[in-house]
């Protein structure tokens, strides 16, 4: 991948050393360097990685993140309820924050929000953490958090990938899949290895979806990008590897379980990353149609609207082709699914955290709204 002629990188880029040049220019090809990124930070942060110094301080660990899960089920147990939604493939449990009371009666509309599929990514946990803070604090003195809790039950699942998040924070902090050993992987010339991109894992298990997962003509012994689905990749050491089926794995598997259950009646979703400042909407491998793009670019402008008009709004497949990713199977079952890429960098200093969450957190609440407000007598 050549780097764009429009991009600000090649300027910011030649201020460094020719070795440093190199290893940007490589990340860049990588997909790990985009062009509105802080580049002095995210050199930093990659240099870390190879170091072993890195510093995860501030972000909160699986342990305090569940803590802190508990701690707002424990002061609002009428509003909120810790609930696991199934085991990581390391044996953690995936946890969701449910807040608002299910109505069997008159199903309330469901969203979720989560964080955490890419385990280096790790502002992305604390902003579910932060918005779900914020909207039972301020229960009791804002009617408009109080309609959101009361209105809606919101799922808040700051951690899908647990296992890779800890060890990216103690061992390797440019991991980016789960941790799950892959002995088979769907092609006899492929040897398997450790980890699938829960990004690219996605599949509902219904026929008409499955080239969502694997474009049609494409095979598990494909390792090239031959399809049109340029960051997924059928080989186990590949960072956006899809894993041997689609759905094969735990934290997919759990993700899909809580989404898709007609039970829990779910609407939106909103799925954090980092990083890059967009908003991207389905499909990574094909065309919404008009309607479904109207609704869309509808609320993901408004969403955009409180944050200063300062994010990207796109399909993903403008960010990149993919296939196997979250958004493309909640838009095939009819639920609105986003992609917020957030901050310039994977890993910005902890320093930022309450800057960075404060900023996000009112777009989750106009998403709430917009939510509630086209499927409250759904």
């Amino acid at each position: 991948m050549k780097i764009q002629n429009h991009s600000p990188l090649p300027r910011a880029i030649a201020q460094y050393a020719p070795a440093d040049q190199a290893v940007l220019k490589e990340l860049y090809e990588k997909g790990d360097l985009r062009d509105n990124a802080d580049v002095g930070q995210v050199l930093k942060e990659y240099k870390a990685s190879l170091s072993g110094s890195i510093e995860s301080k501030g972000y909160h660990s699986y342990d305090q993140m569940t803590a802190a899960l508990q701690e707002l089920a424990d002061r609002y147990p009428d509003k909120a309820q810790l609930v696991s939604l199934g085991k990581s493939g390391e044996g953690r449990e995936i946890y969701a924050l449910r807040v608002g009371t299910p109505d069997e009666q008159n199903p309330k509309p469901g969203v979720v929000i989560t964080g955490c599929h890419h385990a280096r990514e790790w502002m992305t946990v604390e902003v579910p953490l932060h918005t779900a803070t914020t909207l039972l604090e301020n229960y009791e003195t804002d009617p408009a958090c109080k309609d959101r809790v009361d209105q809606t039950v919101t799922w808040f699942v700051p951690m899908v990938n647990p296992d890779g998040y800890e060890y990216s924070r103690t061992k390797n902090s440019w991991w980016r899949k789960n941790r799950r050993p892959i002995q088979e992987t769907g092609c006899p010339n492929i040897k398997g290895n450790i980890g699938v991109d829960p990004n690219r894992n996605y599949w509902d298990g219904k026929p008409e979806n499955f080239e969502l997962y694997r474009p049609k003509g494409d095979t598990p012994c494909s390792t090239e990008d031959d399809w049109g689905d340029g960051k997924t990749s059928d080989n186990p050491k590949a960072d956006t590897y899809r894993g041997p089926s689609g759905g094969s794995e735990p934290e997919v598997q759990a993700m899909l379980n809580l989404e898709l259950n007609p039970a829990n009646n779910i609407k939106g979703i909103v799925d954090y990353h980092s990083y890059g400042d967009m908003i991207l909407y389905p499909y990574g491998s094909k065309q919404l149609p008009a309607d479904r793009l109207e609704i869309y670019r509808d609320i993901g402008s408004k969403m955009n609207n409180v944050l200063g008009n300062r994010f990207t709004l796109e399909p993903s497949s403008d960010l990149y082709p993919t296939s196997g990713g979250s958004n493309d199977i909640h838009e095939a079952n009819g639920i609105i699914g986003l992609t917020l890429e957030i901050g310039r960098s994977f890993q910005p200093p902890a320093s930022e955290i309450p800057k960075a969450t404060a900023y996000i957190t009112p777009a989750n609440m106009v998403f709430l709204d917009e939510i509630r407000s086209r499927y409250a007598h759904a």
